[in-house]
C-alpha cells in the first residue's frame, strides 16, 4: 500500500511538473504575440513573425529549462526558503540561478555556433563568447530568472503544504491524545478509592446532623465533576481556571482531612491569564495527596506556586508527605504523570522543563517551567 501510494504521489508529480513546464511555453508564446502587437502597433511598414519569434523562444528560452529543470527542483528541494534562513537561501539560489543560467547560455552558444547561420563577423568568436549577447543582450538570463523563480515557487509551495498537513495530522493527533488523557484522569478523579472517601465523608456528616457541610461536599463534588467534562474538549485554558478546578478538589480533601492538611497558595497575578494546557495540574496535586500527604500521621502541608519570569511560566507543587525514593529502580511513574510529560513534550517541545525531586526533609517537589509564547499550538 505504501508502494503504491508513493507511485500515485510520484506520477501526480510528474504530470504537475509536465503541466507547468507546458504552461511557461505558454507563457512565452503569449509573450511573443504581444510583443508582435506592440510592434505592429507602433512601428509603420512592420511584418509580423510570430513563428519566428516563437522558434527563438522555444528553443533558446524553453528547451534549455526542460533540460535543466530537475537540477533546479533539486535545489528547491534541497534548499527550501524557511522562515528562519530566508536570506541565505534567497543568496544560494541567486547563485544557482546564475550558474543554471551559465550552462543554459553555453547550449545555446554552441548551438548557435555550430548549427546556425552567423551573422558576419561572428564566426571568428569561439562558441563560449557568444554566451553573453544571448543571456543579456536578448534579455535570456531575465527570463531564465522568470522560469527559476516560478520552479522555485511551485516547491516551496508545495513543501510548506507538507508541511501544513503535517501539522494538521499532528493537531489531530494531540486532540485525540489529549481527550484520551482526559478521560484516563477523569477515571483516576472517579476511581472508587476517591468516591468511597467522599461519599464517606458526606454520609458521616449527615449522621452527624451537619446538614449545611453535607450539601457543601456534594456541591463541590458536583462541581468538580462538572467542570471536569466541561473542559474535555479544550486543548488550552488560562492558568486561573486550571487552578480554580484544582481548587475544588482541594477542597473536597480538605473536608475530608480537616486540619490534618494545610494549602499555601503563591499565585502571580500576571500569570493568571496564560494559557496552559487543561487538567495538567490535577494529576500533580492528586498524586502529592495520595501518594504523600494520605501517607503520614502528623499534619502535612501542600503548597503552590505560580510566577512569570523571563518570558517562562513556573509552577512549583511540594508537599512534606511520605515522598519516595526517586533513585530506587522499582520506583514507576504513574499514569498520571505519564500523560503530563507526553502532553508537555509534544505541546511545548523544548521549550519546557519537568523536574521531580525529593524534598530534603521529605515528600516531592514537581517543578515545571512552561514557554509563554507558544502561539501556533495555541491558535
Amino acid at each position: 500500500m505504501e508502494r503504491m501510494a508513493e507511485t500515485t504521489e510520484k506520477t501526480i508529480f510528474m504530470k504537475n511538473i509536465a503541466l507547468l513546464l507546458v504552461s511557461i511555453w505558454l507563457g512565452l508564446a503569449f509573450y511573443a504575440l504581444l510583443s508582435q502587437i506592440s510592434n505592429w502597433l507602433t512601428s509603420h511598414h512592420f511584418e509580423m513573425s510570430f513563428f519566428s519569434h516563437l522558434e527563438f523562444f522555444t528553443i533558446r528560452v524553453w528547451l534549455p529549462w526542460v533540460v535543466l529543470t530537475p537540477v533546479a527542483l533539486k535545489l528547491a528541494t534541497q534548499f527550501p526558503v524557511m522562515p528562519k534562513n530566508w536570506l541565505k537561501a534567497l543568496l544560494l539560489h541567486a547563485f544557482f540561478l546564475l550558474s543554471l543560467s551559465i550552462i543554459a547560455g553555453l547550449l545555446i552558444s554552441f548551438h548557435y555556433h555550430f548549427f546556425e547561420d552567423m551573422a558576419p563577423g561572428m564566426e571568428t568568436y569561439q562558441p563560449w563568447q557568444h554566451i553573453g549577447h544571448f543571456l543579456f543582450g536578448d534579455n535570456l538570463f531575465l527570463f531564465n530568472t522568470i522560469i527559476y523563480t516560478i520552479l522555485v515557487t511551485y516547491m516551496n509551495i508545495k513543501h510548506f503544504a507538507q508541511i501544513a498537513q503535517q501539522k494538521a495530522l499532528i493537531a489531530s493527533q494531540l486532540n485525540h491524545q489529549l481527550i484520551e488523557s482526559q478521560l484516563q484522569t477523569l477515571k483516576m478523579q472517579i476511581n472508587p478509592h476517591f468516591l468511597f472517601n467522599t461519599l464517606n465523608v458526606i454520609s458521616v456528616l449527615v449522621m452527624k446532623s451537619e446538614k449545611d457541610k453535607a450539601t457543601d461536599m456534594i456541591n463541590l463534588l458536583s462541581s468538580f465533576f462538572r467542570n471536569s467534562l466541561d473542559e474535555k474538549d479544550q486543548q488550552w485554558i488560562p492558568l486561573q481556571k486550571e487552578l480554580q478546578h484544582v481548587e475544588q478538589y482541594l477542597a473536597i480533601e480538605q473536608v475530608r482531612f480537616g486540619d490534618k492538611i494545610s494549602i499555601v497558595k503563591n499565585y502571580d497575578n500576571a500569570a493568571m491569564s496564560i494559557p496552559v494546557p487543561s487538567m495538567l495540574l490535577q494529576p500533580l496535586i492528586e498524586n502529592a495527596m495520595q501518594h504523600g500527604l494520605e501517607q503520614i500521621e502528623g499534619k502535612g502541608q501542600l503548597s503552590i506556586t505560580c510566577a512569570i519570569e523571563n518570558e517562562y511560566l513556573f509552577i512549583i507543587i511540594s508537599d512534606d508527605g511520605a515522598g519516595c525514593d526517586l533513585n530506587d529502580n522499582n520506583f514507576k511513574q504513574g499514569i498520571g504523570l505519564s500523560n503530563v510529560k507526553s502532553r508537555l513534550q509534544q505541546l511545548y517541545g523544548t521549550q519546557h522543563q519537568f523536574k521531580i525531586n525529593s524534598n530534603e526533609f521529605g515528600g516531592i517537589t514537581v517543578s515545571l517551567k512552561l514557554a509563554i509564547n507558544i502561539e501556533e499550538e495555541k491558535q
